[in-house]
């Protein structure tokens, strides 16, 4: 088969990225070993936070050199994001512990202006390193890369798309409130875009209503247990603004399909927090953690839990969900009713 014929028959297959700090080196991991499937083509990408990188270094790595390059970009991401935490995680490494969590419990009483007085210099670095915006803002309408973030003053959702994407855009997209100065964009500050949308899915089916869309899923639904400590607390209701940003786009897409006759939004998810490591790495301290051994770690189980999905669910992309969206997100966080007892 021809490389033009391979092209031919590719399905297409559009990229939810979440957000979640150092857990997004399993989403690395997911879009590697996805990137060796060449019967599937990469379609539109959208991202919060740590996905709104990943699918930048993915986005340009496709521009730059095809599937080699795309690769290429995630692991020169991850790599760079290594040795620019290298020393810091050294410092900071008995107060991180996840059994201390010292520095996380302190976290939430300093402002970043008073702890990161440099703002987002060294991801900055990185990204202009890895990233090329030009590249980026020429994309093709099938594979554009959109990336979200929130307005500090107003609270209103910004999608950055190929017109105004940029490594502000980025940056203001994994702008964490505790540990980074927002980010300013022609007058407006911007946070995390993970507190509305995590990530926005519009963008991945407006004006393409027959679409498959894969969420690689890297924030828990439920925890067993409530939290006690600062830091747990505080990434409990950061987890929760995203769960639930996440079932209103879910909701949005369930009334379209019923609404409009002949759509067929096909969703599909590989999610972290189902794998069998999954409580171990959500637990809220590994996600700010910054080190080579679980960054591979992460990527590592990131490949394996791609490639159980395409063995189970790749023939189901072009044709049908392979995630039943109803029972796993509408239904558990729909509001109930109680009835008033006599």
């Amino acid at each position: 088969m021809t490389t033009k014929t391979r092209a031919r028959s590719a399905k297409p297959l559009n990229l939810a990225l979440q957000g979640g700090g150092t857990h997004g080196a399993f989403t690395w991991g997911v879009l590697d070993r996805l990137l060796e499937q060449e019967d599937i083509e990469i379609g539109r990408i959208s991202g919060s936070s740590a996905g709104a990188l990943n699918g930048a270094a993915l986005a340009t790595g496709l521009a730059r050199g095809g599937r080699g390059g795309a690769r290429e970009h995630l692991a020169q991401l991850w790599d760079q994001i290594a040795q620019a935490g290298a020393l810091m995680s050294f410092l900071l490494l008995p107060l991180r512990k996840p059994g201390m969590g010292i520095w996380d419990d302190a976290l939430p009483l300093f402002s970043p202006h008073q702890t990161n007085p440099l703002g987002t210099a060294p991801l900055r670095a990185i990204l202009n390193r890895v990233i090329d915006e030009d590249l980026l803002r020429a994309a093709t309408p099938g594979n554009a890369l959109f990336v979200n973030a929130v307005d500090v003053n107003t609270g209103a959702p910004r999608v950055f798309g190929p017109s105004d994407i940029s490594i502000d855009a980025l940056l203001a997209s994994a702008c964490a409130p505790f540990s980074y100065q927002a980010v300013q964009i022609d007058g407006n500050a911007y946070w995390d875009g993970s507190y509305v949308a995590n990530p926005s899915l519009w963008p991945l089916y407006e004006d393409q209503m027959d679409t498959d869309i894969l969420l690689v899923e890297l924030t828990p639904l439920q925890r067993a247990e409530t939290p006690q400590s600062a830091k747990n607390i505080l990434n409990r209701i950061n987890e929760l603004a995203s769960v639930n940003g996440l079932v209103s786009e879910l909701r949005a897409i369930d009334g379209i399909r019923r609404d409009l006759p002949g759509t067929h939004i096909r969703m599909h998810v590989v999610s972290l927090p189902d794998q069998p490591a999954g409580a171990v790495t959500t637990e809220p301290s590994v996600k700010r953690t910054v080190g080579r051994v679980l960054f591979e770690m992460l990527r590592q189980e990131g490949r394996r839990a791609c490639d159980d999905w395409l063995s189970e669910h790749a023939g189901k992309i072009g044709l049908a969900c392979s995630v039943d969206i109803a029972t796993r997100y509408l239904r558990p966080f729909a509001q109930t009713r109680r009835t008033a007892q006599a």
